[in-house]
């Protein structure tokens, strides 16, 4: 019974993880200005939009704050081929409250995994005391493999038709069509073209990869000296 609690308490931790993992590597770039300014600068966003490149870097903070639910609103104006106009319409600012939530409820559910995830090893650890170590780091590689096929086939996905991958992922997780914007005529979709969210989308998979892949590391390290101190034990 306590071999299965903590095997329990071990795979739930794992996938709590795994998922704050991925919730930072979303955090890191999607509400990161550096990456919006290197992106607008990559696809002369100022000049086919029309505004000045200070106008949007204001746009965009404005976007940023409203999006992490740190302003209270996208109300904010801007000279666009030489008119001072508001900037996003209320198809756009009705959009733009379905990604605010998602966010938000993606943020909390990082930070219950980021609790709960200490807690459900420290009682992994007060069950099983020693041989927690070796379930918990045996768990997460098995769990880790899991999410490895998953992440592997989002990839593969995205990669040979991001089109398709993207309009799937709207379906997904908006009930409305809010997200079908005008390219021509919507601001919104200017500052953040499909190319845009591609390169956001690649960089995000790569950041997560590259955190899960030490997470994995200091997993197969785990069991390693777990194995030499078992071997040590029986050898006095």
């Amino acid at each position: 019974m306590k071999r299965f609690f903590t095997v329990l308490f071990s795979v739930f931790a794992s996938i709590m993880m795994i998922i704050a993992i991925l919730v930072v590597s979303i955090e890191m770039f999607a509400l990161n200005s550096s990456f919006y300014k290197n992106e607008y600068d990559k696809l002369d966003t100022a000049q086919s939009i029309g505004i000045s490149e200070e106008g949007l870097e204001r746009v965009t903070d404005v976007l940023i704050k409203y999006t992490a639910g740190r302003a209270p609103s996208l109300d904010v104006s801007a000279e666009i081929a030489g008119e001072e106009q508001e900037v996003f319409g209320e198809r756009e600012k009705a959009h733009m409250v379905d990604v605010q939530a998602l966010y938000i409820s993606a943020r909390n559910l990082r930070t219950i995994c980021l609790i709960a995830a200490p807690v459900l090893i420290l009682l992994a650890f007060i069950i099983s005391r020693r041989r927690a170590l070796k379930i918990l780091c045996r768990s997460f590689l098995i769990t880790s493999g899991a999410f490895l096929v998953v992440t592997a086939a989002l990839t593969i996905f995205a990669v040979s038709d991001f089109n398709t991958f993207w309009t799937s992922f709207h379906h997904v997780f908006f009930t409305n069509d809010l997200w079908l914007l005008n390219p021509y005529t919507d601001v919104l979709i200017m500052m953040v073209p499909e190319q845009f969210f591609f390169d956001l989308v690649t960089r995000i998979i790569i950041r997560f990869v590259s955190i899960f892949v030490i997470f994995n590391a200091a997993a197969f390290v785990g069991i390693k000296l777990y194995k030499r101190k078992a071997v040590k034990k029986v050898e006095q």
